[in-house]
């Protein structure tokens, strides 16, 4: 078999029907879902007489219409409605929700990390464009618009045209004061908002390797910002030791396993990508206008 990247990879082993010259069909792992992109879609499938494919796949959240002082006090009609909307959706159709009242509840894209719901290797999407922070752990990871989200609901797949390989390098040190936020707006400042247009990009390199995910999430989840469909860095001991002993995440045995196979999602040496550019870390100055004191 050719050398294949990390996102050919994964790409690969989610198609469920190929045509040529077609969109994949792709199975989707982990379908994350809130209040504000949901409601048309289960209404949808309230009308078709249709039912929540694969529940145990879908994890819903209020993140989006929540006061960040006091929870509970939500002004907003809109708002308010949305969020119960969600709650009676999620009780019919049987779907995980971490509801206000839970401890798992928080922004969608943190929740999903720190329960170990998002893993290397799976595909996940969501009702929001910055689905791409998941992309840190290895993950292809994209947002849908609300009538993808029915039909992942529905069918646990979607309809995809094959995306492009884009390998972002940053290698070097990055001079003191830099931060990961610093490194991708530098990157978009240098090749501009559209240069990942119809990509998916894979970050590699020193600078990203020496990222915590904590830092590596903010790096992903600007790929949006670059015009790119998603943006992921390979797993590795960083991405594993973070993944441990989370709620959802295998233990024992399994998650020995489970590693091995997330290792094995490695971009192969000899890989070919659409587009490759390369940037030195030791050029990225720090933004100082974001209140950062380099001294």
């Amino acid at each position: 078999m050719m050398p294949r990247t990390i996102i050919e990879k994964i790409w690969d082993q989610h198609i469920v029907k190929h045509g040529e010259g077609k969109p994949d069909l792709l199975y989707i792992d982990l379908h994350l879902i809130h209040e504000v992109t949901s409601p048309q879609a289960f209404e949808g499938l309230r009308q078709k007489g249709r039912k929540v494919r694969r529940p145990q796949n879908t994890f819903a959240t209020m993140d989006h219409n929540i006061p960040t002082v006091n929870r509970f006090e939500i002004k907003d009609e809109v708002a308010k409605r949305q969020v119960t909307a969600l709650e009676r959706n999620c009780e019919e159709f049987g779907v995980r929700l971490a509801d206000l009242h839970s401890v798992d509840q928080g922004i969608v894209h943190v929740v999903g990390p720190e329960l170990g719901l998002t893993l290397p290797g799976k595909t996940i999407v969501c009702g929001d464009s910055h689905t791409s922070t998941h992309g840190a752990f290895g993950a292809l990871a994209f947002g849908i618009g609300t009538s993808e989200v029915e039909h992942v609901l529905s069918t646990q797949t979607l309809w995809q045209q094959r995306p492009k390989t884009l390998e972002v390098r940053v290698d070097g040190t990055l001079q003191k004061g830099v931060t990961a936020k610093d490194v991708i707006l530098a990157v978009i400042g240098k090749y501009g908002v559209k240069f990942g247009t119809g990509y998916v990009i894979e970050y590699t390199g020193e600078v990203f390797r020496n990222m915590t995910m904590d830092e590596r999430m903010t790096v992903c989840n600007m790929s949006i910002e670059a015009g790119a469909r998603a943006g992921l860095i390979a797993p590795d001991e960083v991405t594993f030791e973070y993944c441990k002993n989370r709620k959802y995440t295998p233990k024992g045995e399994e998650f020995d396993n489970a590693v091995e196979e997330w290792k094995a999602l490695r971009t192969d040496p000899g890989a070919v990508y659409d587009k490759s550019i390369v940037l030195d870390g030791n050029d990225i100055s720090p933004m100082v206008t974001w209140g950062i004191n380099p001294g």
